[in-house]
């Protein structure tokens, strides 16, 4: 074998045991409201720079999952809101919220709490770390290891 195709096996192989997988935001932040009165859930992980994460390999997106209900506890109406962000194996986020309406619904019922008017959006990216922050340098070093492969072997 000659040395160029040598050294672009090396280029690549390196470059691909180098590649880390996608970092995401890994967090949930609730609030909710009864009688005019706001509370947010205790011990969630707040989305900030702080909740960071590597996803695992299998996990190829960042996912963000928002949503608002109504509810009612007791007799007593109020609202609720919240955002989930976190690894994803697929950018295809169908069905996210109908099973997520669907569950937190069946949850909440052992808790005579009724939901109702749930309004929710579910939304991932692939292309960057944390799909709305920078990464591109990640993508800048792939970048130069496949021209530096396409000249070895040119």
């Amino acid at each position: 074998m000659n040395m160029n195709y040598t050294l672009a096996l090396f280029v690549l192989a390196t470059l691909f045991l180098t590649t880390e997988s996608i970092r995401c935001y890994n967090c949930m932040e609730v609030s909710y409201t009864i009688a005019d009165k706001k509370y947010e859930i205790p011990n969630e992980v707040k989305c900030d720079k702080n909740s960071t994460y590597a996803c695992e390999t299998n996990m190829t997106a960042c996912s963000n999952v928002k949503y608002k209900f109504g509810l009612t506890f007791t007799g007593v109406a109020g609202a609720a809101e919240g955002v989930m962000k976190g690894c994803s194996p697929t950018v295809d986020m169908t069905g996210v919220c109908d099973i997520a309406e669907k569950e937190l619904k069946e949850s909440l019922k052992s808790l005579n709490i009724v939901v109702d008017d749930f309004d929710c959006s579910a939304e991932s990216c692939k292309d960057r770390d944390y799909c709305n922050a920078g990464g591109s340098t990640g993508i800048f070093l792939v970048m130069v290891a496949l021209l530096a492969t396409v000249q070895l072997l040119t």
